[in-house]
């Protein structure tokens, strides 16, 4: 065991996921989006951005409503789903922000499986990508090849294979002059922000432990029993109706919400990859048909010695919680929902609160992006929160201890040939994992 943690020893830096194995060299390119911004003192308007959507659901709807609200000069310019009801939600957003939606009429909103192509080349500055998540990764490709800025949604991957996919593709981004930016929001959120800059400063000396958790009161979108499948309806289609409930299109909830309790724990441990992880986890209110878990526990191992920890439940009647304890060797902080505190000798010495940063997140996207600068958050961090996820779940669903090594060389990809799927694609999941059972691939 020595051994490996002196092999991994440098992983342990800052950034390491994105400058080791996983990525590989950055290709060149040049930015087809430069557009210069208009100094204020010759009071000439901004540049507009035409923004883009690929899935208007909830998720979809509010980034659209977050970039407006960020610049005043963008405008929603085209809209993609593979669900045409969805196009409804278009009237909303045209009541609330009065002349800033132009779709010619129509002709810019696009629906199937190929309208995030059709959003790329519409005439987008910028595409927002909300759509199911295992479409990400060949979307995010898409968008960045026709040189756009792209927004997309965590999770951007669901597998290993899924997350060298993004990771090289956000490496041609930076080299052409595109920013991205990843729906991890709590990084955003401004007293987090702040109290995270305290902990660097060292108020409560080095840090040593870090415990996550995010509970919530039930299974977002929960099947119902398959029974009642409308007839006629294809596999494929009902499990996009409820894709929470699928590994194969969610990630487990390991990837779809608590992932933000993840990225958190990563992000106060200093964004280093932990060398190993042993975990548990179950299904203790299962739901027919379905295949992710409801709980899970993981113990994260450093190669400098520290720990870190994360617990995750979504089970209706429970005890809500989305909280951080960071341990240091002068003192702690805490953080819980919307407060935080900091602790040294007993005594608070600094409190904060806040709501979560979508505005926030969108407006340094933003800014970077009219001062003609890169905003690139997946190759800063995010991809090394994903990993942890990703290692965390493989650890829990198989009951093995699980390295660093061995998680980023997975083969395992959960949903083979997206680019080819229609309604029409024979959906089978596979079985729940089970601990002991279930083995690493």
């Amino acid at each position: 065991m020595s051994d490996q943690s002196t092999e991994n020893q440098s992983l342990s830096s800052r950034r390491s996921f994105v400058k080791k194995g996983a990525l590989g060299g950055a290709a060149a390119g040049l930015s087809t989006l430069a557009v210069p911004l208009v100094s204020a003192a010759e009071k000439e308007p901004k540049a507009k951005y035409k923004v883009g959507v690929v899935g208007l659901g909830g998720r979809g709807a509010g980034a659209v409503a977050n970039i407006l609200e960020a610049d005043s000069d963008t405008v929603l310019w085209a809209v993609g789903d593979v669900v045409e009801k969805r196009m409804d939600k278009i009237k909303g957003i045209s009541k609330k922000f009065s002349g800033r939606v132009d779709t010619d009429g129509g002709k810019r909103e696009f629906v199937g499986f190929d309208a995030y192509q059709k959003v790329i080349d519409s005439g987008v500055d910028i595409v927002l990508l909300t759509t199911t998540p295992n479409f990400r990764p060949m979307q995010f490709e898409a968008a960045v090849a026709a040189g756009k800025h792209v927004f997309i949604e965590k999770p951007f991957a669901l597998d290993i294979p899924g997350l060298h996919s993004v990771v090289e593709t956000a490496k041609k981004a930076k080299a052409a002059g595109q920013s991205v930016l990843t729906g991890l929001v709590w990084r955003y959120t401004p007293h987090l922000m702040d109290m995270d800059k305290r902990l660097k400063d060292g108020v409560i000396g080095d840090i040593v432990n870090v415990s996550s958790s995010y509970c919530g009161g039930g299974r977002p979108n929960r099947m119902p029993d398959p029974k009642f499948k409308p007839p006629g309806m294809s596999d494929m289609e009902w499990a996009l109706r409820f894709w929470q409930n699928f590994l194969e299109l969610s990630g487990d909830g390991v990837l779809e919400y608590h992932i933000h309790g993840i990225d958190r724990m990563g992000w106060f441990m200093g964004d280093q990859m932990p060398v190993r992880c042993y975990a548990n986890g179950a299904n203790i209110d299962p739901v027919l048909g379905a295949n992710n878990w409801d709980s899970c526990n993981f113990r994260y191992e450093y190669s400098d010695g520290r720990t870190a920890s994360f617990f995750g439940r979504q089970i209706k009647g429970t005890y809500a919680d989305s909280g951080d304890t960071i341990l240091g060797t002068k003192g702690r902080a805490v953080a819980k929902g919307s407060n935080a505190f900091i602790e040294v000798d007993g005594k608070k010495i600094w409190e904060g609160k806040s709501g979560l940063g979508y505005k926030q997140e969108h407006e340094i996207f933003m800014k970077h992006i009219r001062e003609g600068k890169v905003y690139n958050d997946v190759i800063d961090y995010t991809a090394n929160s994903h990993a942890i996820a990703m290692m965390g779940r493989t650890a829990a669903y198989t009951g093995q201890l699980i390295t660093d090594k061995q998680i980023m060389a997975s083969e395992d990809v959960l949903l083979k040939d997206v680019k080819n799927l229609t309604l029409e694609t024979p959906f089978t999941p596979r079985e729940s994992a089970v601990p002991g059972k279930t083995k690493f691939l």
